[in-house]
């Protein structure tokens, strides 16, 4: 990846302030911070919410890169903190207002949520 598109990337999830919203944001829906994976859905709503790319395959790529591993592991990773989430089918549905089951929740469907909420938090309805 070019260094100067590399740069931005991290310089947006390097942003004190991206992370604590991004964090308060999993945190909300259960996601614990101790999980491995759970930094990399942070960096996954920072790079959706900033639109530096909206992509899934490449937001995986990009994470991976950053953080020297596999795309498969980072989406592996995002989906086993989803899944060991407390709650996070009726958090999340509290959140975005909409009534979400178990069977609906994955983790595009987490990041793309989240990362709307991260660009406007007036979205959140029980922020």
């Amino acid at each position: 990846m070019e260094n100067k598109v590399l740069s931005e990337y991290l310089t947006a999830l390097s942003d004190p302030s991206f992370r604590l919203t991004a964090e308060r944001l999993t945190m909300k829906c259960g996601v614990r911070s101790d999980l491995k994976g759970s930094k990399c859905l942070v960096d996954a709503i920072i790079l959706y919410g900033t639109e530096l790319c909206t992509g899934f395959c490449e937001i995986y790529r990009i994470i991976g890169e950053i953080r020297h591993i596999k795309p498969k592991s980072v989406m592996r990773e995002i989906a086993y903190a989803i899944s060991q989430a407390f709650g996070i089918v009726d958090r999340l549905s509290k959140l975005v207002g909409v009534t979400l089951s178990d069977n609906d929740i994955h983790s595009g469907l987490v990041i793309a949520y989240l990362g709307k909420i991260f660009q406007h938090p007036d979205l959140a309805l029980y922020a």
